[in-house]
């Protein structure tokens, strides 16, 4: 008799054990979080079905502002998405990769160098960290990740594990402002896709500023280089090796992303030069459209500030590249299933839409009073493209300001 009433409260305690994990797992996956557009992104990323990507563009800002994976869709058939967190820390390069590989077998990999550029220290900004590492998925690489000494010193490690302990008290901020994403990412599950497939932008146009001139046109045989601070070199030697020890040299091609470069940002230029030579000194695929006369010819109306293609410049760069991709790299578009279809198809419709809508905003006098609207895969943002489409007409009251966040610069 006992022994059975034992069994019992055994079962009764590990019911309740279990049920506390599963209420917490939900918590933690869908409340109480972080929620941003970083979040949205990666989240988005990991619901696309698998091995269905032909590109997937790994790194900071520079991946998810400057490639329309809708249009690259649309005119060249490729599937893609960036895989890719404001102010991405070195680091974390290693990593994304494996994370590609665990649930893609892209044919290209596309590794922007912006992460080992610094001219400081940004792998102990918790920001940058988190950013990232926060919206993997619980599993191995994520454990390495964490284990390599990536947490910042001043950090609890063990919220990284648990994040929740850390965001347990996000619910003050609802309904805003995790509510306008809370929303959207109940719909990318229900969907199965995302609409923007990652990409980000603003309603607006870099204004040049006296003080410091773009300098592009003195940039093509540009040559010059600076050292890479060390640890940010030792990482990329070290990304290279392991790219190579895995197989997956074939796969990848390195990039810099194309910028407005003044005097401000040419010791950054410059180490950009010092980043092409390691990764072509290894034997490895290097593009630098920092130097490249076609990209180098966008003007400041191509960007929303010196370091972001706005939406008529990545939609040029978008095609550059895919043109590049298809030609010189030999990417080819596959054949997709009827689901993959309706869902990239969702992609380049709505590529025209938030264009139609961006330029219609960039163009009203609302904006140029000054006042911008960031471009995301939220709710309310979705809302208002999706009303635009069908009447015509931008907001009559100008929906809530929601700056880029985007890393800072050296």
């Amino acid at each position: 008799m006992k022994k059975k009433l034992y069994i019992t409260r055994a079962i009764k305690i590990f019911a309740l054990i279990m049920a506390v994990l599963v209420c917490s797992m939900m918590l933690q996956h869908y409340f109480l979080l972080h929620y941003d557009a970083n979040k949205m992104r990666l989240d988005g990323f990991y619901i696309e079905e698998k091995d269905s990507l032909d590109v997937v563009l790994v790194g900071a800002s520079d991946c998810y502002a400057d490639f329309i994976p809708g249009l690259a869709y649309e005119k060249y058939g490729i599937t893609s998405y960036s895989y890719a967190t404001a102010s991405c820390t070195a680091g974390a390069a290693k990593t994304m990769i494996k994370e590609v590989m665990r649930t893609q077998n892209p044919q290209k990999i596309l590794i922007e160098i912006n992460s080992f550029l610094y001219g400081f220290d940004n792998e102990s900004r918790t920001s940058s960290v988190r950013s990232y590492i926060d919206n993997v998925p619980y599993n191995q690489n994520k454990i390495e990740y964490l284990g390599s000494g990536a947490i910042p010193a001043t950090e609890d490690e063990i919220e990284y594990y648990i994040p929740l302990i850390k965001y347990h008290g996000t619910w003050n901020d609802y309904p805003e402002p995790s509510g306008k994403y809370i929303t959207q990412i109940f719909r990318q599950h229900t969907d199965g896709t995302t609409k923007l497939k990652g990409y980000r932008t603003s309603t607006s146009i870099c204004v040049p500023d006296p003080q410091y001139p773009c300098i592009n046109d003195t940039l093509a045989q540009n040559g010059k280089t600076l050292a890479l601070m060390p640890d940010y070199e030792e990482k990329l030697r070290d990304l290279i090796g392991f790219i190579k020890d895995e197989g997956y040299a074939d796969k990848v091609l390195f990039v810099r992303m194309p910028h407005l470069v003044n005097a401000s940002f040419y010791a950054r230029f410059k180490r950009g030069n010092a980043a092409g030579e390691i990764i072509k000194s290894s034997g490895m695929e290097f593009i630098n459209f920092e130097r490249d006369p076609e990209t180098l010819a966008y003007s400041y109306g191509d960007y929303y500030n010196v370091d972001h293609l706005n939406v008529y410049g990545a939609a040029k760069f978008t095609d550059y590249l895919c043109g590049i991709l298809t030609q010189k790299y030999g990417v080819t578009s596959r054949d997709l299933t009827q689901k993959q279809k309706q869902s990239w198809d969702t992609a380049a419709e709505y590529y025209h839409k938030l264009h139609d809508y961006c330029d219609s905003f960039i163009k009203n006098e609302t904006a140029k009073t000054g006042y911008v609207q960031t471009i995301e895969e939220n709710s309310n943002v979705m809302k208002y493209i999706d009303d635009y489409a069908e009447t015509g007409k931008l907001p009559e009251n100008k929906p809530d300001p929601s700056a880029p966040t985007e890393e800072p610069e050296i």
